[in-house]
């Protein structure tokens, strides 16, 4: 049985988390329009590791001190997580069916038979996967090493 106190952190942690996936989704997104993909969920991972770093300190585990040394050790656990989640995205990229979302109108004059919107179906999904394998890596680093109350 999980303690209330888990259960209060993990929810933390995955209100933060989501936060954080949506800015590196939005990243990743946008930047693989111009970059390998690989290079694009780098810069998302980066973004979003910053963002979370500050967030899960302050209010998922309540540290206020300023130590570097877990910063160090957090560095060292979003490498080791960021690095398996890009391998992953990749895996999964390579794995999924290449599929788009295409939305059109037809019918106005007015309107191109292109399709106005776009979306990488394979692309979001094995976002999806990689960060769920980079989450369970990181809640677990960051409550039993980074963040384990002394």
């Amino acid at each position: 049985m999980i303690s209330s106190k888990t259960y209060i952190s993990l929810t933390k942690f995955a209100i933060v988390g989501g936060l954080s996936f949506g800015l590196d989704f939005f990243v990743y997104y946008t930047t693989s329009q111009f970059f390998p993909t690989f290079l694009a969920k780098s810069l998302g991972i980066i973004f979003a590791t910053g963002f979370n770093y500050l967030l899960n300190k302050w209010w998922t585990w309540g540290q206020k001190d300023k130590n570097n040394q877990r910063l160090v050790k957090y560095i060292a656990l979003y490498t080791i997580s960021g690095l398996l989640n890009v391998i992953s995205n990749e895996i999964f990229l390579a794995t999924l069916p290449n599929t788009e979302l295409l939305l059109s109108l037809n019918g106005a004059s007015f309107v191109s038979s292109k399709p106005f919107f776009a979306f990488k179906v394979d692309k979001f999904f094995a976002m999806i996967f990689a960060t769920i394998v980079g989450m369970i890596i990181n809640f677990i680093g960051q409550k039993l090493w980074v963040f384990k109350e002394k």
